[in-house]
């Protein structure tokens, strides 16, 4: 073992009051990132999007073939077998779980169900109305390429949803322009630093008006 090295990218202070204050406006949050699934799903949990105490599953493909919901902890239930044609029956046996799905999956699910040699299976007709009866459900969508998160925007409007995205790259320009609303981010390091300053300022007059 040449060394060791650890990486940490803590969540900003105020991020998980947001998501619940957004949950308490009857409004509901999911991810749509390019990072690794683990990441993404444990990200999810801090700020709240998976439910507390909720296990999380990946929709993955079945070592027999086909598809199943496995879950991410091991040992933490049995697998649950999916079927693209009527997604509804896996989704009700998993009441209160954190459905993840990765890029690659959607793109490999559209692949099986568009017609053979589609310029586009995301879509796709079939493909369409399939991922508006899935992607509703899911919370963590990891590993998403720029198309990717567009399709999964649209899938929300097919199926019935006010949509509004929030991007802070290039690779979200896609699904911020077929969101109902969209928000691009601009990174400002000077404002958040003194933010923060401001923060922790205000956080030590309260520790001090209560000691007092």
């Amino acid at each position: 073992l040449a060394g060791l090295l650890g990486l940490d990218c803590p969540l900003k202070p105020d991020s998980a009051g947001v998501v619940a204050e957004i949950a308490d406006g009857g409004i509901r949050t999911v991810m749509i990132t390019g990072d690794a699934l683990l990441t993404a799903a444990e990200v999810a949990r801090q700020v709240g999007i998976v439910p507390p105490g909720a296990e999380a599953y990946e929709l993955a493909a079945a070592a027999g073939g086909g598809w199943e919901w496995t879950a991410l902890r091991p040992g933490a239930g049995p697998a649950v077998p999916f079927d693209p044609a009527a997604p509804g029956a896996s989704i009700r046996r998993l009441p209160g779980a954190g459905l993840c799905l990765e890029g690659g999956t959607l793109t490999r699910l559209a692949a099986q169900l568009a017609p053979r040699g589609a310029d586009d299976p995301l879509a796709d007709p079939a493909v369409r109305r399939m991922l508006a009866r899935v992607v509703p459900h899911v919370c963590v969508f990891a590993r998403h390429a720029p198309s990717q998160k567009e399709a999964v925007v649209a899938a929300f409007e097919d199926a019935g949803h006010t949509t509004l995205m929030c991007g802070d790259g290039t690779n979200d320009v896609g699904a911020l322009k077929r969101a109902h609303v969209g928000v691009s981010i601009v990174s400002a390091p000077e404002i958040e630093r003194k933010k923060r300053e401001a923060q922790g300022t205000a956080r030590k007059l309260q520790k001090e008006e209560k000691a007092e």
